[in-house]
């Protein structure tokens, strides 16, 4: 049995991998084995320690040996390697026996991908695993309120796991987006939010973001429960408009604004690069 377990790591390029193999059974004469083992890496990327353990280990029944093995990718700035795969070779022997197929080779199913274009840092992920932005209403309040009202209620659902949202890159696009959607002379503060403020959704950093035309809500925690109104004399709800814009206070806007752009760095949400938003309670 052999088992590998690696950990990525979100601002570095180079990364380890534990790798344990275990004799569990033999038949005949077959009471011990020598085992060696070897890994590799392709594209960019280079195995700085292949071996977990040197030369053969010699294995009875029910025997294990366990070592790491290290990866590293050097990038330069920009620079994204989106198609890394980790190579496998186990070498198995048994004293006085001439073996007839010692070698054993197999690939890792699961792509790599390390960029050095998101962030301060270069950084590695798994590109099969949908990034995931997680909004708890306990901190980000009305805003993650408006997003899982705009996500469970619109008709795109945007966010949701059949629709993902796509990160674009640039604050100035963003802010181009939100111009349209915030700025465009329709939002009017309310008395009733305290700094009240328009928090938009899509978000303005997404290629969904930056319409017209949006649902105004006014989410309001009452009893415990989130209410959610809507604005006098704007357009009734019809939940088929382009976008949400939330009455919210400025700080939990701000605050929501900030941890999305701090996930894009630790998850590497590349752009055009799909997410999905999960609120929480």
């Amino acid at each position: 049995m052999i088992t590998t377990s690696m950990t990525l790591n979100a601002t570095s390029t180079t990364w380890n991998e534990l790798v344990t193999v275990k004799l569990e059974s033999a038949t005949g004469d077959v009471t011990r084995l020598d085992v060696g083992f070897d890994v590799s890496c392709d594209s960019q990327c280079t195995a700085t320690a292949p071996t977990p353990w040197t030369g053969q280990r010699s294995l009875g029944i029910g025997d294990q040996v366990s070592g790491s093995v290290t990866y590293a990718e050097s990038l330069p700035a920009g620079g994204i390697d989106r198609n890394i795969t980790t190579k496998y070779h186990m070498f198995v022997t048994m004293a006085g026996v001439q073996p007839t197929q010692p070698n054993a080779n197999w690939t890792n199913g699961r792509l790599i991908r390390c960029d050095n274009e998101v962030g301060q840092y270069p950084g590695c992920v798994y590109p099969d695993v949908r990034a995931n932005l997680v909004l708890p209403l306990s901190q980000y309040g009305a805003a993650a309120a408006t997003y899982a009202w705009a996500i469970q209620n619109m008709s795109d659902h945007w966010g949701a796991t059949d629709n993902p949202l796509q990160r674009m890159k640039g604050e100035d696009l963003a802010k181009a987006n939100r111009r349209v959607t915030c700025e465009d002379g329709t939002f009017n503060p309310l008395a009733a939010v305290t700094n009240d403020s328009c928090d938009e959704y899509p978000f303005a950093g997404t290629y969904q973001g930056g319409h017209t035309g949006c649902a105004d809500i006014v989410p309001q925690l009452e009893n415990g429960q989130w209410m959610f109104y809507t604005v006098k004399g704007r357009p009734d709800v019809t939940k088929y408009e382009p976008c949400v814009r939330g009455h919210v206070p400025l700080t939990q806007n701000s605050a929501a604004g900030g941890k999305y752009g701090s996930f894009v760095q630790t998850d590497r949400v590349l752009d055009t690069e799909k997410f999905v938003v999960s609120v929480t309670s």
